[in-house]
């Protein structure tokens, strides 16, 4: 997921009022179509600026050798106000709403200090139907929409609440998510705050805005933030028919820049993705099935045995420790400095002095060792930097959406470039040891700025044993005479480009794709065939500058399936010139249904 920059005049305040349809239909494949030519299955990519303007869909989705219908709609957009609660509104620690400093309400839209709406999921509780949506700014909210189920299946939003997160000091950047097996919403927080950069006297941290702008949530007090009160996994729990909630941040799963956690069937495994460069990825095991309230954490290893078709590895897994969430928020809110749990050498090249273990994660080369009696407090508040001195691999690029197929009992995981970290003393291809200096140097790939979705094979308690690449984006260059021609268009627009959030289809061969991309001009949602190992359809397109998010499968409610879909920041990442109203930069929170009928 990606911070956007402000938009000049569009300071997020444009507010929708009512609630507004899209209900799109599929444009025609009789012209200009590229090698996807089912013309029920299939979307072709969007070549004229209308097109572009519109989310696209097929006319059918295929599951287990069945055609059924596919309808999209809207059920609400950033902005748009129900039952007197603005979506997207984020508040204070009191409850209160923000202002930005013209006076109009600071919306989670993607126009300013943020991407918007990111991960939702439908969750039924006694009878009803609740929609959780996250946003991702660096002040996060959490909406909850009771939705209403008509008899032909459409979805309808009758109700909107605010969910506090006030008891854990708010939220942060909510990226990606799931809904447990136990019928729970299990969120998180992503591009958790350095807290070695922290001004101990001025309580800002150096270069970040998502952090300094936290003073908007405590009233304008910046010191009553703390970094490492944010970088968390968070649930939240619908109680009762009324949507009553609990809201609860686990300390115990480790903090990083989480994309999501991921629980598998037994209910006590799940695997943790971390989005940047330089980063790791993580095994959490809890003490007991349905409770992420206490367990173990463990950091991967990549032990590469070959480096083609976006590489192949053997996956081994280093303890970091056992926690429960209660002792760990314990040492959170002593609100301890870095240097509390660290001490800190300089560098000498890629070496450093005794004592010290060398390291290369998110923050840079670093010389660390962990003081006395600090072990616990480094495992988990810096579980990226301990995984590192443990040996771990800390060089994945932009790892995101995790999804699992139980017809083969494989992990998917989504990287979204094999760049920088996974090269071998190179950037893009070009030497430069910045990304392996004084580290372990474990993945060694040749560049491929497109990504790729990884398969990993599960033993029986659903520990993952390998990882290799199931499919890879293939970079392209249009020429000028080309209807795909344009500044954005770096890879093939026949493939897939930075995949981000995935879904698989169980009983079905189908993994769902959706791409985070700057190099497609409009985002696209693909079918894999995980049977074949190959791209069957082109399922959705975006618009202008926007990002797909929470394609996540819904295969049963009320009798119904569907599939989530939030078309985020639209005209955020590109195409700026091209919004006609500030209405066009609101995201889109909707559904793909799957008509039986």
């Amino acid at each position: 997921m990606k911070k956007l920059t402000l938009l000049s005049g569009l300071a997020a305040a444009f507010i929708i009022t009512g609630c507004i349809q899209n209900n799109l239909s599929t444009p025609s494949n009789k012209t200009l179509t590229d090698k996807y030519t089912d013309k029920d299955l299939d979307v072709r990519y969007p070549i004229t600026d209308a097109e572009k303007r519109k989310i696209l869909h097929s006319k059918m989705i295929e599951i287990n050798g069945k055609k059924y219908p596919l309808k999209y709609k809207t059920i609400l957009k950033t902005g748009q106000v129900l039952n007197g609660e603005i979506f997207g509104l984020l508040k204070d620690e009191n409850g209160n709403p923000i202002r930005l400093e013209d006076g109009s309400y600071y919306i989670c839209n993607g126009q300013y200090g943020g991407s918007g709406p990111d991960h939702t999921e439908f969750i039924e509780k006694n009878g009803k139907i609740f929609m959780i949506t996250q946003f991702e700014c660096g002040i996060g909210a959490i909406y909850q929409t009771e939705l209403k189920q008509d008899k032909d299946g459409e979805l309808y939003p009758v109700d909107l609440k605010f969910i506090s997160q006030s008891a854990y000091h708010g939220g942060w950047v909510h990226c990606a998510g799931m809904k447990t097996p136990w019928n729970t919403f299990l969120g998180s927080e992503e591009y958790e705050p350095d807290a070695r950069k922290l001004d101990p006297i001025t309580g800002k941290l150096k270069g970040d805005e998502f952090y300094n702008d936290k003073a908007m949530y405590f009233g304008g007090d910046i010191k009553k933030a703390s970094p490492y009160y944010y970088g968390w996994i968070t649930e939240v729990a619908i109680v009762n028919k009324n949507g009553a909630d609990i809201y609860t941040k686990h300390y115990s799963m480790g903090r990083f820049a989480h994309e999501l956690a991921y629980v598998l069937p037994d209910r006590k495994t799940a695997y943790l993705s971390d989005d940047g460069t330089n980063c790791g990825f993580f095994m959490y095991k809890a003490d007991k099935a349905g409770d992420l309230s206490a367990g173990t954490l463990y950091a991967a290893k990549w032990i590469q045995v070959d480096d083609k078709n976006g590489g192949r590895a053997i996956l081994k897994w280093i303890k970091l420790g056992h926690a429960t969430d209660d002792e760990i928020r314990e040492i959170v809110n002593e609100k301890p400095l870095f240097t509390d749990i660290f001490d800190v050498a300089k560098p000498n090249g890629a070496t450093c002095p005794a004592g010290f273990t060398s390291i290369n994660t998110r923050t840079g080369h670093e010389c660390l060792r962990v003081k006395p009696k600090m072990e616990k407090a480094a495992a988990f508040l810096e579980t990226r930097r301990y995984a590192a001195i443990k040996g771990a691999t800390t060089e994945f690029r932009k790892a995101e959406g995790i999804t699992y197929n139980p017809d083969n009992h494989k992990l998917y995981v989504a990287i979204s470039q094999i760049a920088k970290g996974m090269e071998d003393n190179k950037k893009y291809g070009k030497p430069n040891p910045k990304y392996d200096l004084g580290g372990n140097n474990d993945i060694r790939l040749p560049v491929n700025k497109c990504g790729g979705v990884y398969a990993l094979d599960l033993d029986n308690n659903y520990v993952a044993k390998n990882m290799y690449a199931v499919i890879t984006g293939i970079p392209q260059k249009y020429p000028k005479n080309s209807p795909y021609y344009n500044k954005y268009n770096k890879c093939s627009i026949n493939s897939i480009a930075n995949p981000d959030n995935i879904s698989y289809l169980p009983g079905s061969n189908i993994l769902l794709i959706g791409e985070d991309t700057a190099s497609h001009q409009i985002d696209l949602v693909w079918a894999f065939d995980t049977k074949t190992n190959k791209l069957s359809h082109r399922k959705a397109t975006t618009i202008y500058g926007s990002e797909t998010t929470s394609v996540m499968w819904q295969p049963n409610i009320n009798g119904e399936m569907y599939i989530n879909f939030v078309d985020q920041h639209p005209y955020g990442e590109s195409d700026q010139d091209k919004m006609k109203s500030p209405e066009d930069a609101q995201s889109i929170v909707g559904y793909f249904h799957i008509i039986k009928k």
